[in-house]
């Protein structure tokens, strides 16, 4: 009788990068939709000066951390990995970027003369394109400088962050 070739089984299929760097860019959004919100509201409403508006950005970005753990774990990573271990792996990356890569980069961006000269240029090209035109008293230069040091920090703080969390939060062990 011949010999019956057991059938290896059919493993679950890892989503490809590419399908994980888009919803991980959709949660980004959403997240940075939060933390941009917050703050660009509590540094108006509470009147922060340019060179301490990276303050509030630990705040704002609080809340988009609980976002980004939800939808992370659920949704782009899949991950049944213990949730007490990736839980605390994820606050640890996500801690570095949040108090650490983000604030020193919006520091950088807004609180040093070199980092608002890089603002100032892109709030120039707004201007010379008409923009600040458009809505005078919300598209100051101090808008434009900060939503550039925001954007410098997402960033930056978005590439740490896909790479930490794929190879080390949510993988399982």
């Amino acid at each position: 009788m011949p010999a019956v070739k057991k059938k290896k089984p059919v493993a679950a299929s890892k989503p490809s990068i590419i399908k994980q760097g888009a919803k991980f860019g959709l949660v980004g959004i959403s997240n940075t939709l939060i933390d941009f919100t917050l703050y660009i509201t509590l540094t108006k409403l509470l009147n922060v000066p340019l060179d301490r508006v990276f303050v509030v950005k630990f705040f704002s970005g609080t809340a988009a951390m609980i976002n980004s753990f939800y939808w992370n774990r659920r949704w782009v990573f899949v991950s049944r990995a213990h949730v007490g271990r990736s839980s605390v792996r994820f606050v640890l990356a996500t801690l570095v970027s949040v108090y650490a890569i983000q604030p020193t980069m919006v520091f950088l961006f807004s609180g040093t003369a070199a980092g608002r000269g890089f603002g100032t240029l892109w709030f120039g090209a707004a201007s010379a394109l008409g923009l600040t035109g458009l809505l005078p008293s919300i598209l100051t230069e101090a808008f434009v400088i900060k939503t550039v040091a925001f954007g410098m920090g997402v960033i930056g703080s978005a590439i740490w962050n896909f790479t930490l969390y794929k190879l080390w939060a949510f993988k399982e062990d």
